[in-house]
Parts: structure tokens; C-alpha cells; sequence
């Protein structure tokens, strides 16, 4: 039985969405348990988080990048930061802290440690960030999402049980994408998705890979809340939408292309979605090209570097694999091999066992 939990997460949504995601589906199985969150209160989470309406308590934070000077800045936080988190535990006792990444977690898990509270750390990406490296020989329990996790935890702390987002993208009832944006069932619909603010490069590719896509094919695309570019596409047969549900547009399209974060790759193997696959140059370790090169070795997706991408190369791929039914069926068997849609209940029943 878990009727308290405290949880750490913030920066960007490849660390928030998970955490509302194990929080959802928590509530599902224990509907009255308590669950407060623990974030900056200068950065996304500080809005995002409340909005779902959970209690939420912020601090102001300093990452650790920069000289000298912004190290210290950021030492003296966290310590602050810590403190404020221990009090806070001393009064409310929860039954676990559960930290997903960034610096943010560290204070909460520091703080439960000393209290000899249960503490959880989850790591989405292949290559485990910095906070959740130095956390793992605190916390009790590390979970991750690929094998490649294990050497940056201790042993016989892991276990590779997958993201979160993955349960609730399965779980969520799907939207009727075809009545909402007037296609209709009868002919192929392809769906691009490049993060949620999107990408100015990339948009532009997709714009002029429209051109030569055929009148047959319906297109999708989600340019992203904070896109600078203007798609200049006009075909009767192509939306364009700042935001569109990405659950749902992967489960109907008959091919999605997109980045290759934790969370849409996490989402693309839990649903089985055939994909192509434009990794981000622009993260940490290059490891969204480590996230795709898992599935493109099993036949689970295709992949086009960025550097590599130009409109006729993405057009011919896109015609090619919806010309070919069979390919995109196997690479939607392939993709859901590698799901793992049971992961939060799996991280909660790990929960229990620690509480």
C-alpha cells in the first residue's frame, strides 16, 4: 500500500512527462494517495506541474553549468535546497521519494536518504545524466530504460523497466484525429512530429519534402509550440498544427516521422508505430542517435541523420515504406517487441516492495 509519495523532476519535458505519467497511472491503482511534486520554481515545472492539479513546492535553482563562479552558485542552492527538502520530509513522512533526472532530484533524494526514506531514481535516456550518476550510490532502488543503463548504476540496484509514458500511451483513450483535422480512412496518412517546441531546421526539410510527396497521401504536422519557421505548403491534403496529440497520431498514422527522445521512442515501441527516425545533433552524448540505432538494428524503425537529411531523401523513404504495406508491418512488430507498456505498474510494484 502506498499512500505517500514525493517526487522530483523538472528542466524539460523529457524529465516532466514521465514523472505525470508513473503519477497517473499511481492514481489509478491507489487512488488516494498523496502525490507532491518538488521542482524549480523558474522553470517549466513551476507551471506544467500545478496545472494537472498536484501540490507542487519549488525552490529557486542554479544549474551547474558555467565558470567557477556559477559551480558555487549552484553548490549553495542545492544546499539550501536540501535543507528546505528535509524539513519538509520530517513533517510529512512519505513512504518514497522518486527522483526523475536533472539536478533538481538531487536535493529531495539527499534529504530522504538522511531521513532513511525509500528513495527511487529513474534515468530515461541510453546515456545516464550527470545528477543520476552521482545519485545511484545513494538512492535504493535505479530503474532505466535500456540495458546500457546498468554500468552507470550499481547492480544490484537496476532494473531496466521502461518509461512511464509508455503505460499511459497505450492506456489513453485515443483521439479521432481524422474527424478533428477532416481526413478521412481511406487513404495513408503520414505524421510529423519534431519535439514539442519543435525544430526551424528540420520544418523547413519537411515544407519542401511536401512538395513531392503524391495527392494520395494525407499529411500531419506537428511544427511545435515555439517553431520560428512558416511552413509555406498549401495542399488541400496537408494540416499543420501547433500541437497534436502525439499518442494518438502515432497509433492511427500509417507511418510518423520524428526525433528519437526517450519519451517518443518510449511511446513508438509501447504502441508498435512504424517510424522514421530524425535524431536530435543537438542533445548531450549525441544519444538520440543511440536511441534510434537500437531499433533501426532490429528492423524496428528507419533513420535519417540530420546531416543527412534533404527532401528528396526523406520523400523517397516515406513513398517507399507506404508503397510496401508488408515492410511497415514488420517494422511495427518489430517496433513492439522492444515496448515496454507495463512500466509503471512495474515501477510501482517495485515501489511497494521498497515501502
Amino acid at each position: 500500500m502506498i499512500n505517500n509519495v514525493y517526487i522530483a523532476t523538472g528542466g524539460t519535458g523529457g524529465h516532466i512527462n514521465p514523472a505525470l505519467a508513473l503519477a497517473e497511472i499511481l492514481k489509478k491503482k491507489y487512488p488516494d494517495c498523496r502525490i507532491t511534486f518538488f521542482g524549480s520554481s523558474n522553470r517549466m515545472e513551476a507551471e506544467v506541474i500545478p496545472a494537472y492539479g498536484y501540490p507542487f513546492f519549488g525552490m529557486k535553482m542554479s544549474g551547474m553549468n558555467g565558470g567557477i563562479s556559477a559551480k558555487l552558485k549552484s553548490l549553495f542552492s542545492l544546499l539550501a535546497a536540501e535543507r528546505h527538502c528535509r524539513r519538509l520530509l520530517k513533517q510529512d513522512r512519505p513512504d518514497i521519494c522518486i527522483g526523475f533526472g536533472n539536478y533538481i532530484s538531487v536535493p529531495l533524494i539527499m534529504a530522504a536518504h538522511r531521513l532513511k526514506i525509500p528513495t527511487m531514481i529513474h534515468e530515461q535516456n541510453s546515456f545516464a545524466g550527470k545528477a543520476n550518476k552521482m545519485l545511484s550510490r545513494y538512492a535504493d532502488a535505479a530503474v532505466g530504460c535500456y540495458d546500457e543503463n546498468r554500468a552507470s548504476f550499481v547492480p544490484e540496484k537496476f532494473r531496466n523497466l521502461g518509461n512511464p509514458e509508455a503505460t499511459l500511451a497505450v492506456e489513453k483513450e485515443t483521439a479521432d484525429l481524422y474527424a478533428q483535422y477532416g481526413f478521412v480512412r481511406e487513404k495513408p496518412l503520414v505524421f510529423f512530429m519534431m519535439g514539442s517546441l519543435g525544430s526551424e531546421t528540420v520544418s523547413a526539410v519537411i515544407d519542401r519534402t511536401c512538395a513531392l510527396l503524391p495527392d494520395n497521401l494525407q499529411v500531419l504536422i506537428a511544427a511545435g509550440k515555439e517553431n520560428p519557421y512558416r511552413f509555406t505548403t498549401e495542399k488541400e491534403n496537408i494540416r499543420i498544427e501547433s500541437y497534436v496529440d502525439g499518442a494518438s497520431a502515432l497509433k492511427l498514422a500509417d507511418l510518423s516521422v520524428t526525433r528519437a527522445g526517450a519519451t517518443t521512442i518510449c511511446e513508438i515501441t509501447a504502441i508498435g508505430a512504424p517510424s522514421i527516425l530524425v535524431p536530435s545533433p543537438y542533445v548531450p552524448n549525441n544519444h538520440q542517435v543511440f536511441n534510434a540505432m537500437k531499433l533501426v538494428e532490429k528492423n524496428a524503425a528507419r533513420m535519417i541523420e540530420e546531416k543527412d537529411l534533404t527532401p528528396e531523401r526523406l520523400a523517397e523513404m516515406i513513398v517507399e515504406l507506404i508503397d510496401d504495406p508488408s515492410a511497415r508491418q514488420q517494422i511495427r512488430a518489430n517496433a513492439a517487441e522492444q515496448g515496454k507498456p507495463d512500466a509503471a505498474y512495474e515501477m510501482i510494484r517495485w515501489m511497494e516492495e521498497l515501502v
